[in-house]
């Protein structure tokens, strides 16, 4: 694991958000046009402010492959006798805050231009998006999947395996960039 890494997920550790973390290629990410496919057939399609088709239009892939480094951020929260919304929607923010706190962390180490993505929708407003513009812009991430990665396949081949669908424990990973 990357010193910086290690020194963010300590630093998120000590704040209340716990995560693990793996480095990767950036350049390995596996981009596929069917994963935006999905996006359009999800009912927070042109609602949510982070979402296709309301994000630029820019080649994320060359976006990406601009990094010099770049790492999944991961949490686990298991699903037995819990609700699976509940799970769902807790590990969603849970991983917003802990990629949010390593953002910052980076930007106070000297990071200007570190970015994350989320896994899933953004999910910061209860109430979901507002209809004139979003309420968190400065918070607010667009997912992974938003990007067109394919989270399963990319994850898998850095030696992440995502179960799905998630039987006894939810798995939410986040991409992570500086």
């Amino acid at each position: 694991m990357n010193e910086e890494l290690e020194k963010m997920l300590l630093f998120c550790i000590e704040k209340g958000y716990p995560a693990e973390g793996k480095m990767i290629d950036a350049t390995r990410l596996i981009f596929e046009e069917r994963v935006k496919m999905n996006c359009f057939y999800c009912g927070k399609y042109n609602l949510c402010w982070k979402c296709p088709p309301k994000i630029p239009a820019v080649d994320y892939q060359k976006m990406l492959s601009e990094f010099d480094h770049a790492a999944f951020l991961y949490i686990k929260r298991g699903l037995a006798g819990n609700d699976y919304e509940t799970v769902r929607n807790d590990s969603s923010v849970q991983l917003h805050r802990t990629l949010l706190e390593c953002e910052k962390w980076l930007w106070e180490h000297g990071y200007a231009t570190a970015l994350s993505f989320i896994g899933g929708s953004c999910k910061l407003c209860k109430n979901g998006c507002t209809p004139d513009r979003c309420a968190n812009p400065y918070m607010a991430r667009s997912s992974v999947e938003a990007l067109g990665i394919n989270v399963l396949k990319s994850a898998e081949q850095f030696g992440l395996r995502i179960h799905f669908p998630p039987k006894d424990y939810m798995m939410r990973i986040g991409l992570l960039l500086w």
